[in-house]
């Protein structure tokens, strides 16, 4: 069979129309090349079935692997649910996880997840069954759009004390607004994340960095290379990480955490510095290039 590819202009076809659908009850309207006779169609069948019973059968919340060994929530990426994006769009791997069927149908339900009450049950009963005294990183995928769902989120996170939460935010405004009226859970930890069409609002930035839930910084940086295996290229990582602190200084940024890729134990003490009080207005940078 010749199996038609499935583009990126397909995708976000499909998003605007499952969008429109759930919103309006328009009819839905499916790109051909989703109906290729593989993965694509049949991920695409589960993700129909769900539109019509409102049940998830994508998994919502997803314990990762080595390189992220938490518990998180993914939801789409770009800028009409992630409105604080600006320069990162140009670079945002979020848009990486499309090629896979699973990935993709899973933010988008997800999403869809988010808009509805009976959604954000389903939201609240799959958080309730996370296990106790674990890390749990909200939005691997997307970001906060609203007030109304930042208050849903922290009214969740709230609700279990012993769940370590963080996350990589660059919807700084809604952060700064919801601390006018709201408080934030005292178990979550904001990472202000570069790339943010807000990081050049000097008055902006200030009130964030005062918020109770703010860590500090977590800035990516252009690099001439990829960043080396810690594991099996130590050296090599060590000559990089340098390279990059030197490149972080020329930007102005003094004392920084090198990201050294692996969120599961990348301090030696065991633990993470994006999600650690200890490592309160400390920078914590990585590479792009």
């Amino acid at each position: 069979m010749n199996r038609q590819t499935v583009t990126r202009r397909d995708q976000m076809a499909l998003i605007n129309s499952v969008l429109q659908h759930v919103e309006s009850g328009t009819a839905l309207t499916v790109p051909d090349s989703f109906y290729n006779g593989g993965d694509w169609e049949k991920y695409l069948n589960k993700f129909l079935e769900f539109l019509q019973t409102g049940t998830p059968k994508f998994s919502i919340y997803v314990k990762g692997n080595g390189k992220l060994p938490f518990h998180a929530f993914s939801s789409l990426p770009g800028k009409l649910f992630c409105p604080g994006a600006g320069p990162c769009l140009e670079w945002c791997y979020s848009f990486r996880a499309w090629r896979y069927p699973a990935a993709f149908f899973r933010q988008l339900q997800n999403q869809i997840l988010l808009t509805t009450p009976t959604g954000r049950k389903h939201l609240s009963d799959a958080f309730d069954k996370i296990p106790d005294n674990l890390d749990f990183r909200l939005y691997v995928d997307g970001d906060f759009s609203s007030l109304e769902i930042m208050d849903f989120w922290f009214g969740l996170i709230k609700s279990r004390p012993t769940i370590r939460a963080y996350g990589y935010s660059k919807s700084w405004n809604l952060f700064v607004e919801y601390a006018k009226h709201k408080t934030f859970p005292e178990n979550y930890q904001l990472n202000a994340s570069s790339g943010s069409r807000f990081e050049k609002n000097n008055s902006l930035r200030k009130q964030i960095e005062k918020l109770s839930c703010y860590r500090g910084e977590f800035i990516a940086i252009p690099t001439t290379s990829k960043m080396p295996n810690i594991v099996t290229k130590r050296d090599k990582f060590t000559v990089w990480a340098k390279e990059l602190r030197n490149r972080a200084k020329l930007l102005g940024i003094g004392r920084a955490f090198v990201c050294p890729g692996k969120c599961g134990n990348c301090l030696p003490s065991g633990g993470h510095a994006c999600g650690s009080k200890k490592f309160k207005n400390v920078p914590v940078i990585i590479g792009i290039h």
